[in-house]
């Protein structure tokens, strides 16, 4: 059996196996010592740092991590691979434990070495700076998931070589955050505001400062996380699409006026270039991804598995237009899934083992589709989610409610384009409903519960056995063989 090495080492030994004992370089083949000098090899090796977020392992099964083990989502069977999570038995070998933990340091490595590069090349400044900027927020992305799953994860800022001790202790949550805010923060100010052409989908400025506004709430740093809000609001090139469910069709979805960020993807490329979650959110044997079909991997909780009033089939109120965008519920018709077929139908007994599927990346088959390849992009942040960070930190500096009219009107337009009624009060639980409703399935919910300090209670009331320590995940079990400097977290 081959034996596994941590992501870190691994890049190191890429990064060693490019030196030549001898003097001469070959004229005929690219090193670390001849690519990395033209801005066209720095952009090339920035459009490499984005790829770990096409992974399956990131975006295609991110959800293990980030809603299965909410009250939003579950396992559609047994699978041994995610179902500890669902249950809480989850340990430091459970797979997507340490799958999670290698696709984040992956792209870490791989802005570090832009970084490190980009510093001795004669690439003007402000090209410089910019690049500078978009590595710096791919590695605040990562970090900012690692820390929020892993808590005090090791924190690496230059590329290991064989000459430095490649094993990495864990830096404190404090820690980790400055570097965040501090990425963030470049980022913010030498990112472009848009990016055009083959650039689009690129990190922006409105990328940078809507995931600095979220990094501060999460710290409970309400006033800067209004101010950097704010600031996307106030650059006035986002809004909400008028329909919700424009975030999830083909012909829509992406890139569009309410996108801040997102993963980007093509259908029936090469793999991991398309966006796998169709085939694990459509439901089994419904015809719906044509070749071959849907898993059914991933279904919304459900009063059939959990406790009544506790779950996402619950949750919508009355009238509620993201309901059957975000479900699939028995009955109902979906013109856009297979309009050469005449749509779907959801069936009237259901399709899965809670009688609902999720809807959302759902779209069934098209010419640029494929099986475990569709070209809707994931998203990542939405400007919806900039109004209400904007409207909950002014709640929170308001003591936790508000009848704000600054924060209601933000808060207000979300509700508004759901075909709910206005509210004239906010305060934590209606917030966190709010959340829950409009960001369902786009792995925001256990984030959101444990932010708020109540992923315990909530699970525990959904029929969870839940305990305080699980607000954590377990270290990855290989990188504590691999690493003695490694820490397990407690309770595990």
């Amino acid at each position: 059996m081959m034996k596994k090495y941590t992501p870190i080492l691994i890049a190191a030994l890429l990064l060693m196996s490019c030196e030549s004992i001898l003097d001469k370089e070959p004229l005929d083949q690219l090193t670390t010592n001849n690519f990395y000098k033209t801005a066209r090899d720095i952009n090339s090796a920035l459009l490499a740092a984005y790829t770990p977020m096409q992974d399956v392992d990131w975006t295609g099964k991110g959800w293990m991590m980030l809603e299965v083990p909410s009250d939003n989502g579950q396992p559609g069977g047994t699978d041994p691979e995610f179902s500890p999570i669902d249950n809480f038995t989850v340990n430091g070998d459970t797979p997507p434990v340490g799958a999670y933990w290698a696709i984040h340091y992956r792209q870490v490595t791989y802005a570090n070495v832009v970084l490190d590069k980009l510093a001795n090349t004669e690439i003007e400044q402000t090209q410089k700076n910019t690049f500078e900027a978009e590595a710096r927020f791919l590695r605040a992305i990562a970090y900012f998931d690692l820390v929020r799953i892993y808590g005090p994860v090791p924190l690496i800022t230059t590329p290991p070589s064989y000459d430095e001790d490649l094993l990495f202790p864990r830096a404190s949550i404090n820690e980790v955050y400055t570097l965040i805010k501090e990425d963030l923060g470049f980022a913010s100010t030498h990112l472009p505001t848009v990016w055009t052409g083959q650039d689009l989908g690129r990190a922006t400025k409105g990328s940078a400062m809507g995931l600095l506004a979220k990094a501060h709430l999460t710290r409970r740093e309400f006033g800067e996380a209004r101010d950097r809000a704010k600031a996307v609001i106030d650059l006035g090139i986002y809004a909400l699409m008028d329909d919700y469910a424009s975030n999830w069709e083909l012909a829509t979805a992406d890139n569009n006026k309410e996108s801040l960020f997102e993963v980007q993807f093509t259908g029936c490329g090469a793999w991991g270039t398309g966006n796998s979650r169709q085939a694990f959110f459509a439901p089994w044997g419904e015809g719906i991804t044509k070749d071959r079909d849907g898993w059914g991997s991933h279904i919304p909780t459900s009063p059939v598995n959990n406790n009544p009033n506790t779950t996402i089939s619950d949750a919508f109120e009355t009238g509620d237009l993201r309901k059957d965008v975000t479900i699939m519920t028995p009955n109902t018709y979906y013109p856009s899934i297979n309009p050469e077929d005449g749509g779907y139908t959801y069936p009237q007994g259901g399709a899965s083992a809670s009688s609902v599927n999720i809807k959302k990346y759902v779209v069934g088959s098209a010419s640029n589709v494929c099986f475990m390849s569709t070209p809707i992009n994931a998203h990542v942040l939405r400007y919806s989610d900039v109004l209400l960070m904007y409207a909950e930190a002014l709640m929170e500096i308001q003591g936790g409610e508000t009848s704000s009219p600054e924060a209601l009107q933000y808060f207000n337009q979300v509700r508004e384009r759901a075909g709910l009624d206005k509210l004239d009060r906010i305060d934590r639980e209606i917030m966190l409903q709010e959340r829950r409703v409009e960001f369902a399935f786009e792995n925001q919910r256990w984030f959101d519960l444990v932010r708020a300090g109540k992923a315990v209670e909530t699970l525990t009331l959904h029929g969870k056995n839940i305990q305080d320590h699980h607000v954590l995940f377990p270290i990855p079990s290989a990188e504590l063989k691999i690493n003695p400097k490694l820490t397990q977290n407690p309770g595990y």
